[in-house]
């Protein structure tokens, strides 16, 4: 029973890890689109949160022995509690960080855009570095998966909108005085 619990305890501490290390998020699925993604893995947040915690709970209930410094030489397995232990504590401070953030400033959801198979990401990350605009091509699979083809990336354009026509993209920037129109060329995107 003991072993059992300890490694379900591993489990619910290193499975969100493991999920925090893929850059796209949800364990690196792309399905429906980026937007949805994006917020499927601002929920899951709160349930690996409630994983770690979980596992916490579970290493901490097993470990009841003593775990001083002679019993870090003698038992390997203390040593791996500890490194648990560590790794958990880590995701734990990052985790509860993020909501706080997320609580405080929101979700980036509002900046994703998408229009056919163009998807604009507007990455605002504040004063920590510049604004910019990704820009993707969209190829969907049979089964609504999806792959992203970077197409640009744009320094901050304020509001703006955009329509594809034919093989080109066209940006309308729009300021106090008039509206901007820049094209990017889409040829050679495509979902072959």
């Amino acid at each position: 029973m003991k072993n059992k619990s300890l490694i379900i305890a591993s489990l619910l501490i290193l499975l969100p890890l493991i999920d925090s290390l893929f850059v796209p998020p949800v364990f690196g699925i792309q399905w429906h689109s980026p937007k949805m993604m994006y917020q499927i893995g601002v929920a899951l947040l709160i349930m690996k949160l409630f994983m770690v915690i979980t596992g916490i709970y579970l290493l901490l209930k097993n470990n009841r022995c003593d775990t001083g410094r002679a019993a870090l030489e003698t038992q390997p397995t203390a040593r791996r509690h500890l490194l648990l232990f560590i790794v958990a504590g880590l995701q734990l401070v990052v985790m509860v960080s993020l909501c706080f953030w997320y609580l405080v400033a929101g979700t980036q959801a509002k900046y994703f855009k998408q229009q056919q198979h163009i998807s604009v990401f507007t990455a605002d990350y504040g004063v920590f570095t510049d604004v910019y605009h990704h820009i993707s091509y969209i190829c969907y699979d049979r089964y609504g998966f999806y792959r992203q083809i970077p197409v640009a990336s744009l320094p901050w354009a304020g509001e703006f909108s955009f329509k594809v026509h034919q093989d080109s993209l066209q940006i309308y920037q729009k300021s106090n005085v008039d509206e901007q129109t820049k094209q990017i060329s889409l040829e050679g995107f495509n979902c072959l």
